[in-house]
């Protein structure tokens, strides 16, 4: 009967109604939740059967709420180097548990970028999320590269482990000038400070000596360990200069090409194999020397003038304490140590999925995988379709209080109207009882 059905639809309304206002409460409850993506109702017919040209048969109607995950939100800047946002799609990959490399837990996606260090030194959100990403060499390169497109290969980012880092001398690039005028046998000194693998300084002495032949000085390269001791000629050799215009022309009896870098290998034996030359403990070094280009005036020379050394630059460092870590917008953790070092020690994953409005929702501003959303793939940020970061901001709730209150008024007059459709029902049926007295 029509009169039953139009008071079920009613019925139905008013239930598609009463979502549609708990929707938009929850909506203007999170207007300042970090990340959070609006949702609205969006309604659908019910019918019972298909409509004749003689009969109507009435079906109601149904609220089903819709949500955009990836809808982009405006960015609001703060002071925390650790504060994230995604500017595009994707999102970042956080997990339940501090450790789901040997304890498991739950894989979740999300855009709430309000990440801080904990007691542990995890990054984590204020939903209590950690944040995953990839370990990288100090080259910035992915350790696992292999398998980064596993969730497996995803570690919680942590810092505790960075508080105190050294570096290795590696490569040593020098520029001075050895004087023209020196008689044979005349000798000229450069110092430089170098670290082992343990962070430990130790000092390497470069001594020249005016060969007789012309144009051409000998190097002997001695190390002075940190406990004093002395270990004469580890490398010797010549450097030899074009007499037109004091350039390096030769090293060790060759001639390179024009443009070919002149270097020197020294390695320095640790703990492996006798003398160990640090008595520090370290491992093996070996520190390339850049003496310049051959026929180029930017490393070593010999021209008029006194020995004058202009450009002492090796790499390693001590032991130092991490003050600072730095996110760029591909994704890459930097730590920045006190003596003013800085180091690559994570990449950032960024998780996308075919269809992001079928993820399902969850605790804490987070998302997870459901049947209709497709299957996870890890990326890097700027790849793939997914998103860039941005350090020291935070994506705002996409919710727009002026849209939500104009919603809001138009499902209370829904609702009163639904109310109608009842009260007129059963007036109706009042009628209709009345025919029989």
């Amino acid at each position: 009967m029509s009169i039953y059905g139009g008071m079920f639809s009613g019925v139905s309304a008013l239930a598609a109604q009463s979502q549609a206002f708990g929707i938009i409460s929850d909506n203007i409850a999170n207007v300042n939740t970090v990340g959070y993506k609006d949702t609205t109702a969006r309604f659908q017919t019910l019918v019972t059967e298909s409509i004749a040209n003689t009969r109507y048969s009435p079906g109601g109607v149904l609220a089903r709420p819709f949500v955009n995950p990836e809808k982009q939100g405006l960015l609001q800047g703060t002071t925390s180097q650790t504060d994230l946002a995604l500017v595009g799609d994707g999102f970042f990959v956080v997990n339940v548990n501090d450790d789901p490399v040997n304890n498991g837990g739950d894989y979740l996606l999300t855009r709430a970028g309000s990440f801080t260090e904990d007691e542990e030194g995890n990054l984590v959100n204020n939903a209590g999320f950690f944040l995953q990403g990839w370990r990288t060499d100090s080259s910035g390169n992915i350790v696992n590269a292999t398998t980064k497109d596993q969730l497996s290969s995803l570690e919680t980012v942590n810092l505790a482990g960075f508080t105190s880092v050294s570096n290795p001398t590696t490569t040593a690039n020098l520029a001075a000038n050895l004087p023209a005028n020196a008689t044979t046998s005349s000798t000229q000194t450069t110092n430089l400070t170098i670290y082992d693998s343990l962070g430990i300084d130790h000092l390497l002495t470069i001594n020249w000596t005016k060969s007789a032949a012309a144009n051409v000085w000998d190097y002997s390269i001695d190390v002075t360990n940190n406990a004093g001791t002395n270990t004469a000629g580890i490398v010797t050799g010549t450097l030899g200069f074009d007499p037109a215009d004091g350039t390096i022309q030769s090293i060790d009896g060759a001639s390179p090409a024009n443009g070919t870098l002149a270097q020197t290998t020294v390695a320095i034996n640790g703990t492996t194999t006798a003398p160990d030359e640090f008595v520090s403990g370290a491992d093996d070094s070996s520190i390339v020397i850049n003496w310049g280009t051959v026929g180029q005036s930017n490393g070593m020379s010999q021209l008029s003038g006194q020995y004058e050394a202009t450009l002492l630059n090796q790499n390693g460092s001590s032991p130092s304490t991490l003050i600072a870590v730095e996110v760029d917008n591909e994704g890459i953790v930097t730590a920045r140590f006190e003596n003013g070092d800085t180091r690559p020690i994570y990449k950032l994953a960024i998780g996308t999925v075919p269809a992001s409005t079928e993820l399902r929702s969850e605790n804490g501003n987070a998302y997870s995988l459901s049947s209709g959303s497709g299957d996870l793939l890890l990326t890097e940020a700027g790849l793939q379709g997914a998103g860039l970061i941005e350090s020291s901001a935070l994506e705002s709730s996409t919710v727009d209080l002026s849209d939500e209150f104009a919603d809001l008024i138009i499902t209370q007059r829904a609702y009163s109207a639904a109310t109608r459709l009842i009260t007129t029902g059963d007036e109706l049926l009042s009628e209709i009882i009345n025919v029989k007295r």
